[in-house]
């Protein structure tokens, strides 16, 4: 009867040993996990924070917003689109909130800006187009007067181009908003206090 005793005891404190070790192991392995993710994320928002002010550059050299930057910015936030359902490891809850807005929304401007710019060349391209065809049909028509008369017949996507003009500029000062929610989010991630 001992030997049972014995046997259920051992048993016992085997399994609870080995019980005890597996959860140490996952615990290691979370916060690694979590150390590794924070990393990451560090990472794509100090590229972000370098792609904003060069898409701001180009912008007041250019008058454009270069979609190569912008296709490098989306780029730049692989870890996060990766990693999704891991941010749950990140204990503050305001933060992880806060990161989630900031990459939904930035996400979702640049997406706005980028058609933006796109629908400006493209109604450039038709008012190019009109023009042209203006003066094939009169040559005798100078190149502003083809425009004139080529903004009078393109008067709804001259309105168009009239808001995306004033939306654009707009646009990039929005840029400059995330790239300081980038910062606040990059500063709470170094501090590391409870993330």
């Amino acid at each position: 009867m001992d030997q049972i005793i014995a046997a259920l005891v051992g048993g016992f404190l085997a399994a609870g040993t080995g019980w005890f070790l597996q959860n140490r192991i996952e615990v290691s392995r979370l916060k690694r996990l979590k150390q590794l993710l924070i990393v990451g994320i560090s990472d794509d928002l100090k590229s972000s924070i370098e792609l904003y002010d060069r898409v701001i550059d180009e912008w007041e050299k250019s008058q454009i917003v270069w979609f190569t930057t912008l296709n490098e910015l989306r780029e730049s936030r692989q870890t996060y689109l990766k990693n999704r359902d891991w941010m749950v490891l990140i204990n503050d809850e305001g933060l992880r909130q806060k990161l989630f807005k900031y990459y939904h929304r930035s996400a979702d401007h640049i997406n706005l800006l980028e058609n933006q710019q796109r629908r400006k060349y493209d109604i450039q391209s038709k008012l190019n187009d009109v023009i042209r065809d203006l003066k094939i049909r009169n040559n005798q028509l100078t190149q502003e007067q083809a425009l004139e008369q080529a903004v009078r017949l393109m008067h709804a996507e001259d309105q168009e181009l009239f808001g995306i003009n004033n939306f654009i500029p707009s646009g990039i000062q929005r840029m400059r908003d995330f790239k300081g929610e980038a910062k606040e989010l990059l500063d709470a991630f170094s501090k590391g206090t409870d993330v």
